[in-house]
């Protein structure tokens, strides 16, 4: 593999160093009261930055996969379907796609691998989508292995064992790991044949599952207690890379990673309080920095490079505090932005907008799908339409032919053919181009400049 990442400082193995050797004593903790209060805020920021994508992608497995009395139970190592396209108020993750049907599995790994069996797909896309617990993404899906039906051995990564006659090896970096399936479908009759693959698409545990579900910590709210009892398991569950053992050791310092699992209870109050406030920190720094998700473009948007983060947990952490499910751009080749080519924000209580659409090179489909800027959802119209895609510019026009002109705006057009609803106030719009062409993932192809126009 390539160095990691690419241009870094060049790093050594101390085992292969003569007579050293690391100490087994713990780091100091400061008994002054105030230099400990500095420390914790401090180690506590840089540890909710880093595990944030781990805990919110924790909280969707507990409701799914754990709590049995949360009405999206339903186990580990089953799916659970969605029957219809994503719409306002969808549940399981923010800022959904509405262009694909999706369904959902947590897989608990820690005993062995499972088997996965996918039909044939007579449909233009579809992905088995793997995300570890630090959303980094893998696919078994059109792109990857074809269409053709397929028999997969999902493993973690340090599984050892037989794999049978016919089946292919899959392994994933974390044993507890999320599958986010997409099968494309507008119509009603490829909604059917979505359906149909859905139901086709099985999960066969090769041993029994652990039966510890009960210890896991329930989590329903993003407070500071909660969030670090919450990363604290999903590391000691999961493990982390090798590159990430010294920062991860750091987090000893809040209780973290020790003997014994977190619990705030035993921090003193000034303590505790610094580890609240190094939380806030935190939430404040990813909430800042939701407009500056992906590499400016030069014309309003950003190229959203996800879910292969490397050491940018920032960019890690605002990615799926935006939403969860990102995949890697060979999938999706995906733009966003919340303001229009003069840099000002997208508000459709004081202005109308337009973008005139040049359909990018793709092999799939392509999509622009608007957000509520508050709620990370979809936005409900009278309409209820959410996107505008390829399928609304027949010909030409959908694979990179002449462009064509997308109204955004909250009031209701003479002529809604290609009006896309806006809420009265603050939005986001993301492109996405599923499969892109080798073109497009060099750089040859970019959104154009979202125009503002006076109400």
């Amino acid at each position: 593999m390539p160095p990691y990442p690419d241009g870094a400082t060049p790093s050594y193995a101390l085992d292969g160093v003569t007579q050293y050797g690391p100490t087994r004593r713990p780091d100091i903790l400061p008994h002054d009261g105030q230099a400990r209060a500095a420390l914790t805020r401090c180690i506590a920021t840089d540890a909710c930055i880093y595990g944030l994508p781990a805990v919110l992608h924790y909280r969707e497995m507990v409701q799914q996969a754990v709590d049995a009395a949360n009405p999206r139970y339903v186990g580990f190592n089953r799916f659970a379907h969605d029957r219809h396209l994503a719409g306002p108020g969808y549940q399981a993750f923010k800022s959904p796609n509405s262009d694909t049907l999706y369904s959902n599995a947590w897989l608990d790994l820690r005993c062995g691998p499972v088997l996965i069996e996918t039909p044939d797909v007579p449909l233009k896309y579809y992905t088995l989508q793997f995300l570890d617990m630090h959303a980094n993404a893998s696919n078994i899906g059109t792109r990857t292995f074809g269409s053709k039906a397929g028999r997969y051995l999902v493993a973690p990564a340090r599984w050892e064992g037989e794999v049978p006659t016919g089946v292919v090896l899959f392994r994933v970096a974390t044993p507890l790991v999320w599958i986010l399936m997409r099968v494309f479908a507008q119509t009603g009759a490829e909604l059917e044949l979505a359906r149909s693959v859905q139901d086709r698409v099985t999960i066969t545990p090769q041993s029994p599952p652990l039966s510890d579900a009960a210890s896991f910590p329930i989590l329903e709210q993003l407070h500071a207690a909660d969030f670090f009892r919450a990363l604290d398991h999903v590391l000691r569950t999961n493990g982390v890379p090798v590159q990430e053992d010294a920062l991860v050791y750091r987090f000893r310092a809040l209780g973290m990673c020790g003997t014994d699992a977190f619990d705030a209870s035993r921090l003193d109050p000034p303590t505790r309080a610094a580890l609240e406030a190094g939380f806030a920190d935190a939430m404040q720094i990813v909430t800042s920095s939701r407009s500056q998700l992906g590499i400016a473009t030069g014309t309003g948007w950003n190229k959203v490079d996800k879910a292969r983060y490397g050491f940018n947990y920032l960019s890690r952490a605002v990615t799926n505090f935006v939403g969860l499910g990102a995949n890697v751009e060979e999938e999706n080749y995906s733009f966003n932005t919340f303001a229009d080519g003069q840099g000002r924000v997208l508000d459709g209580a004081t202005a109308r907008y337009s973008l005139e659409i040049i359909a990018p090179p793709v092999d799939a489909f392509w999509s622009l799908t608007l957000y509520d800027a508050k709620t990370y959802e979809l936005h409900p119209n009278p309409l209820q339409r959410y996107l505008i895609s390829d399928r609304d510019f027949p010909g030409p026009a959908a694979h990179g032919g002449a462009g064509r002109t997308i109204l955004i705006q909250h009031q209701r057009p003479d002529d809604p053919a290609h009006w896309l609803p806006a809420p009265d106030g603050p939005f986001y719009l993301a492109f996405r181009a599923y499969l892109p062409k080798a073109e497009m993932i060099a750089g040859g192809w970019r959104p154009e400049p979202i125009a503002r126009h006076a109400i």
